[in-house]
């Protein structure tokens, strides 16, 4: 049985984050290999800094999500913790070989430190022991400098193997790598509903809703959600760790750990989002959706929406809500991704084998 390290972003908290390294982690247990999520804990991108007494408050009121995070992941984890580069450089566990990806890990502005960050591109593992495969890894939006481009290279020549989320990140990767890297799925679309949904636990809602999930400009996408609910009758549920109540959301669901955000999904009568996993999930359970796009990084559900024949569920304006179908019919959506997951199986699989 091959021994696989996966190194990825799972301790920010963040759903997607967290929900793509169990399922790439998950999906490779179920396929006879004994893998593991590579525990480096990275500085947070974006950490909230209050200053006392709100800074203890602010913990205090995060402890249960924070529990519920740490419980879902923790059996995925590797042996050993790395809080820092420099604990990571004597890194000497007994892997077959190690996989980067998948989330934005090759995005300078989300590794950490503000810069590359050469964990991600797997440079403390020496090339002589460890094959090395990139799966689904993704850059975002960002456009690599001339120097930068220079060491990616660097790092890079030494996998087997390449494969991003985007079609754009692709292309740009190609552009000064001068090798293939093929376009692959998120893993967290590796994994069917009905498997993700063995892992989802109840939550107290009893009407219907429409789900808001949002990264930033929340009030934008409230302001979708707001407009399908008055027209159908139903309530806007929010999920946020805010303790601050928005006017237009009837129900805050804080505390929300990964188990409550798949049933929350999947019980959502229509949902809306400006988050890539949002839409993923959308996608993947058949809801019916709205994807409303992120402006500054727009790439990643534009590649996912068009290759399951769904461009038009990604809006930049709230008056195109009344142009939509009142239903989506996943026939062909269905279809195609699961051809894209067909694919993205025999990538990995392959890589790792071959």
């Amino acid at each position: 049985m091959k021994k696989i390290g996966i190194i990825t972003i799972h301790s920010d908290l963040n759903y997607g984050a967290f929900l793509q390294a169990f399922a790439l982690t998950s999906f490779l247990r179920k396929n006879g290999y004994d893998a593991s999520i590579i525990d480096y804990r990275k500085i947070p991108n974006h950490p909230r800094l209050y200053k006392f007494p709100l800074n203890i408050i602010y913990k205090l009121y995060n402890l249960p999500r924070l529990y519920r995070y740490r419980s879902f992941i923790s059996p995925m984890l590797s042996k050993y913790r790395y809080n820092s580069l420099k604990e990571l450089s004597s890194f000497n566990e007994e892997y077959d070989l190690l996989i980067t990806g998948s989330d934005q890990i090759w995005n300078p502005l989300c590794g950490g430190l503000g810069k590359l960050n050469p964990a991600y591109f797997l440079a403390f593992a020496p090339n002589n022991r460890y094959k090395k495969i990139a799966y689904g890894s993704s850059v975002g939006s960002y456009i690599f400098n001339k120097e930068e481009q220079i060491q990616v290279k660097q790092w890079l020549n030494d996998f087997t193997h390449l494969s991003t989320r985007e079609l754009a990140g692709s292309q740009q990767l190609e552009s000064f790598l001068h090798r293939k890297v093929k376009v692959v799925l998120d893993p967290t679309l590796l994994i069917d509903k009905e498997e993700w949904l063995k892992y989802s636990k109840k939550c107290t809602i009893t009407e219907k809703y429409v789900l808001v999930y949002y990264i930033d400009e929340l009030d934008e996408v409230v302001s979708y959600a707001r407009k399908i609910a008055d027209y159908y009758g139903w309530k806007v549920a929010l999920i946020t760790n805010m303790a601050k109540k928005h006017p237009n959301v009837d129900i805050k669901i804080p505390h929300c750990g990964p188990a409550q955000f798949l049933w929350l999904f999947d019980k959502a009568e229509y949902i809306v989002t400006n988050s890539f996993h949002g839409t993923a999930f959308a996608i993947n359970f058949n809801k019916d959706f709205i994807s409303v796009i992120k402006r500054n990084s727009p790439q990643r559900a534009q590649t996912l929406l068009n290759n399951v024949g769904l461009p038009e569920r990604l809006l930049t304006n709230i008056e195109d809500v009344d142009k939509l179908p009142s239903h989506i019919n996943y026939d062909e959506p269905n279809k195609k991704l699961n051809e894209l997951r067909q694919y993205s199986i025999s990538y990995l699989l392959n890589a790792i084998e071959n």
